[in-house]
């Protein structure tokens, strides 16, 4: 699993959400430095999200790979509704009652015209398991947003109980983690948000 190179909106603080940004020029050339990295790992299949930020990352790795990424709905980034495209101090100015919601119970908490991180939850984890089972024996890539790694994370850390907490884990941007999921449904983590392609200063 792989999260997408810097957005200006990262930089920023703003909540992207499902708007449609695309990597910022470090962000792009995190994902160069994301594709020389996978010249050297052996690929069977690559799935990104729907979002432009996530499929210009894929490319990068498809160019080293020899692979086309195909996109999947279930990678995708955690819907804000209307609070996309502010930051958090503008969410707790413009949806105070809702930025207190947000803080009190983070794991049910759905922003206006958006969707929880439980939803999220059994989205992520419904999506990389079908893909386990589609393609057994086979190494695959999934590059999708920091929030939709990060409860797929919470389901290896404890398979089978939906979230009560949703930040036991950081996620960078470009940081890989590599899953082992067996034939038994069992999840073994290898590594966790790795950078060690990106240079010292950025990681």
């Amino acid at each position: 699993m792989i999260r997408h190179g810097l957005t200006a909106s990262n930089s920023a603080g703003v909540l992207q959400g499902r708007r449609d940004i695309p990597l910022s020029e470090k962000g792009l050339e995190q994902a160069r430095l994301l594709g020389k990295r996978f010249s050297a790992v052996p690929l069977d299949r690559l799935y990104c999200s729907s979002l432009s930020r996530a499929r210009q990352t894929a490319e990068q790795i498809g160019a080293a790979a020899g692979l086309i990424p195909e996109p999947l709905e279930g990678l995708n980034e955690i819907d804000m509704g209307q609070m996309e495209g502010l930051t958090y101090e503008q969410c707790r100015r413009q949806y105070p009652k809702e930025s207190e919601a947000m803080e009190r119970n983070a794991a049910e908490f759905a922003a206006p015209g958006g969707e929880s991180a439980i939803q999220v939850y059994d989205r992520a984890v419904k999506t990389l398991l079908d893909l386990a089972k589609r393609h057994p024996g086979e190494t695959a890539a999934a590059v999708s947003h920091g929030f939709t790694i990060r409860m797929f994370l919470l389901y290896v850390k404890n398979p089978g109980h939906r979230p009560v907490e949703t930040e036991p884990f950081w996620v960078d941007n470009t940081a890989v983690s590599k899953l082992i999921i067996r034939s038994d449904g069992s999840i073994a983590a290898e590594y966790l948000n790795d950078r060690s392609h990106l240079p010292p200063e950025w990681r």
